[in-house]
């Protein structure tokens, strides 16, 4: 027995030992690097994974698109909408043309149970019925002030002398049997001086 190192084993030629080494270093490299199914599949998750990117960004790009056209447009001046009409209030009659007196009688079948607004010189004024006359060339009409809203103006019509045309608001009725001389009667919402 040869014992070079020491052991009591003989020694194995340089070549075996070469040819170990060389085995070894295959399969510790074979274990390390992936095998070419492994790379594969690894470039194909690495392209799925760049697609899904290529994806998502495309998505970002609209997202921000829109963003940027409601950002453009808010800045821009809102268009001139059209006016709102104002809401009538029920003490204020909606707007209407001024009937004179003989407008109203000319057409008074027409003008029955509806809001007239009516202009003309007022006559006498019966302060116990709280209405006054308005006069026309065709005859007069009875306006009805009692339920006014304003209590002051109602103790105006009653006392004050009237010598300038006015213009009255209200719903058209055929007056009571009682000989008044008026062919209409108009209960007033608004009178105006």
């Amino acid at each position: 027995m040869h014992t070079v190192t020491g052991f009591p084993y003989p020694p194995f030629p340089v070549g075996v030992c070469r040819f170990i080494v060389v085995l070894m270093a295959l399969a510790s490299l074979s274990a390390c690097a992936p095998s070419n199914q492994a790379e594969g599949e690894l470039r194909k998750e690495i392209q799925a994974l760049k697609a899904q990117v290529t994806a998502m960004q495309e998505k970002l790009n609209q997202v921000q698109t829109g963003q940027q056209v409601i950002l453009d447009l808010l800045k821009q001046p809102a268009p001139a909408a059209a006016p709102i009409a104002p809401m009538a209030v029920p003490s204020q009659p909606p707007a209407l043309a001024a009937l004179t007196v003989a407008e109203l009688l000319a057409s008074k079948d027409r003008y029955l149970g509806t809001r007239v607004k009516v202009k003309g010189m007022p006559g006498p004024v019966m302060v116990h019925h709280k209405s006054l006359m308005l006069k026309g060339p065709q005859g007069m009409v009875e306006v009805l002030f009692g339920n006014l809203p304003d209590p002051k103006l109602v103790q105006s019509l009653s006392s004050t002398a009237l010598d300038k045309p006015l213009t009255v608001t209200g719903v058209v009725n055929l007056p009571p049997a009682r000989g008044g001389g008026a062919q209409l009667q108009i209960s007033a919402e608004a009178v105006e001086f």
